[in-house]
């Protein structure tokens, strides 16, 4: 078990060392993101606010001034739904891509009150709002398949690192979970060590499902098939049918809220609105998890697919995408999953000050 354990420790310092930049950002930007919406709100009110007294006009506008905007995309999103009349509406536009590196998202923020396009840009520009930027950032390092691929094996590398932090610590588990571990300040490497241990331990299983799930959600960029490029454009297609028509369908469904519309940008096919049904029972199936279909033509209902009918292999992608966001209007929850995105980056910090202070001592002992 010796044997073992110092193999772990070795192995748990290398990754560490290796791979502690990303853990330290994936950490910080993860524990941002979990509270977006109410930093973008308060930071810059008026990026949400349209200018009142003009008369609104309606979705099925924005919708083709955005599509006008953006002849070559492929796909045309409404991102969410505004909670006030008078919030700007975000559309996200997913175009086509030249290069594996090249990002592919956009954000365009349509005024209802006036039609005017009051924010766009590339995610990963400073022109669109910066938690898009941050977004793409913590999904893909802003090089859309090497980053998520880079962001999956660095999760493979954190669960590793979790694995071997059980094996070195593993007589210290329970004592640190009954609290009778606590903080030694003899020394500055004690304190370290002690902090390194204790927030090691007490985010162990969120972690594991942070990391999990990341890794998830990018598992397909080892596969050789994710790599190929759809680089055809074809001419821009505008649906004929009437938005608004279809989200006011959507909204009489029983028990169903509406989210999100994926609207065609480049050839016929179905609008699909996308939310949730309020007497769904698993809370990981909440959020844009259902998906109801439309004509893109006559605007008339196709089917309506529930989350709970959906194959297992969506459905197990989709908790894991709910469970690594955080995304939900619970403050206590969002808290939890800021404190624990946090510990990364405060592992990452105590563990490279444990090897920077073991590697000073390294030579004294040899020099004896």
């Amino acid at each position: 078990m010796k044997k073992i354990t110092k193999i772990s420790f070795q192995l748990h310092s290398y990754l560490g060392l290796f791979f502690g930049v990303l853990y330290l950002f994936f950490g910080i930007s993860g524990a941002l993101l979990v509270f977006k919406k109410e930093i973008e709100c308060f930071n810059n009110p008026s990026m949400d606010s349209c200018i009142k007294g003009s008369k609104t006009i309606s979705l099925n506008e924005m919708y083709h001034k955005v599509s006008e905007r953006y002849p070559q995309a492929r796909q045309i999103m409404l991102h969410s739904f505004p909670k006030n009349t008078c919030d700007t509406y975000e559309f996200m536009i997913f175009n086509y891509q030249d290069k594996v590196t090249d990002n592919y998202l956009y954000c365009c923020m349509v005024d209802p009150c006036t039609g005017k396009i009051v924010k766009e840009g590339d995610f990963s520009s400073f022109q669109s709002p910066f938690f898009r930027w941050l977004y793409l950032a913590h999904y893909s390092l802003l090089m859309d398949k090497p980053g998520r691929l880079i962001t999956a094996i660095a999760a493979i590398a954190l669960l590793l690192n979790l694995i071997t932090g059980v094996i070195i610590y593993r007589k210290k588990i329970f004592t640190t979970l009954m609290f009778r571990e606590k903080l030694n300040r003899k020394s500055a490497r004690t304190l370290n060590s002690s902090l390194h241990r204790i927030i090691g331990v007490w985010t162990l299983m969120f972690n594991f499902i942070l990391f999990f799930t990341g890794f998830w959600m990018n598992k397909s960029l080892f596969l050789p098939a994710e790599w190929k490029l759809i680089t055809k454009k074809e001419m821009n297609y505008q649906v004929k049918a009437n938005i608004d028509h279809v989200i006011k369908h959507a909204r009489e469904i029983p028990n169903f809220r509406p989210i999100a519309v994926k609207i065609p940008a480049d050839k016929k096919t179905d609008i699909v609105v996308s939310g949730e049904f309020s007497d769904t029972q698993n809370p990981l199936y909440f959020g844009k998890g259902s998906d109801v279909y439309y004509d893109s033509d006559n605007g008339n209902w196709i089917k309506t697919i529930r989350i709970e009918e959906k194959p297992f292999s969506d459905r197990f992608y989709w908790m894991m995408k709910q469970l690594h966001r955080g995304d939900y209007d619970n403050l206590f929850i969002k808290i939890l999953y800021v404190i624990t995105g946090f510990s990364p980056a405060i592992l990452s910090i105590t563990g490279f000050f444990l090897w920077k202070r073991k590697g000073r001592k390294q030579p004294a002992k040899n020099h004896k």
